[in-house]
């Protein structure tokens, strides 16, 4: 028989900590931690939720990261210089 009185503590997590699972890289989560995670997103929608809205915005910040914009020196020098006319 399984005695659940052992596991019990890390299946009940809060939710803060939960959180700053789900912030860490997942690939740098230990089994324990991914357990855990998988665990308390079955019992708590607003993590499950959080994860989903967190793993948005990593795929948006890792898509745009890749576009990067190259300017020609004049518009660099055009904004170097209306910077420096608004902070005068």
């Amino acid at each position: 028989m399984i005695h659940f009185r052992k596991f019990l503590p890390y299946l009940l997590y809060s939710c803060k900590r939960v959180s700053a699972i789900i912030s860490t890289n997942p690939a740098e989560r230990s089994k324990k931690e991914q357990l855990i995670l998988e665990y308390h997103k079955l019992i708590c929608k607003a993590c499950h939720n959080y994860q989903y809205q967190n793993d948005i915005i990593e795929n948006s910040l890792s898509t745009s990261n890749q576009d990067t914009i190259v300017l020609s020196e004049e518009k660099k020098a055009a904004i170097i210089t209306s910077l420096k006319s608004n902070f005068k």
